[in-house]
Order: structure tokens, then sequence, then C-alpha cells
């Protein structure tokens, strides 16, 4: 499974860079039928959306990969995950 990001952060941590993440929904349009019909599933995803956002996804690279270049601000980047037997 794929998952596209946005970087959003970058910190240095030692000799290791943090980048942290924002992951990139597609097509999350607001809808305000939808909103008040389930008006308790809204007010749930909001309390998600809200603890996501200070606990943030992060994940650290080597300072020399950093260094080539290929991490900035506002990059997307895809992340794979695999699961294994």
């Amino acid at each position: 499974m794929d998952i596209l990001y946005k970087i959003v952060g970058v910190k240095a941590i030692g000799n290791r860079i943090c980048l942290t993440l924002s992951m990139v929904e597609g097509d999350k349009e607001f809808n305000t039928g939808k909103i008040l019909g389930n008006l308790g599933g809204f007010m749930e995803n909001m309390k998600l959306d809200a603890m996501s956002s200070r606990n943030p996804d992060q994940f650290s690279i080597t300072l020399e990969e950093y260094k080539k270049g290929f991490y900035n601000l506002g990059d997307m980047v895809s992340i794979s995950i695999n699961g294994g037997k």
C-alpha cells in the first residue's frame, strides 16, 4: 500500500533530519447536507483530525540523504507499507 504525503516540516535531530508529514487526501469535499445527516460522525471525524494534527506523521533520514536535495517543504513523498510473513 502506497500513501502520499506532503512535507510540512523539517527539523534536525543529531545527525538525522526529521521530516513532518501531512497525508494528502483526495476529493475531501465539504457537503453540508451530509454533515447534518450524520452530525455525530462529523464531530468524531473533527476530533480525529484534531488529534492527528497534534501528533503528525514523521520519519527521519540521514543528513547525507537530505543534502541530496530531494526533500523540501511542500514536496510530495510516497511511502510504501508492506506486510511480511
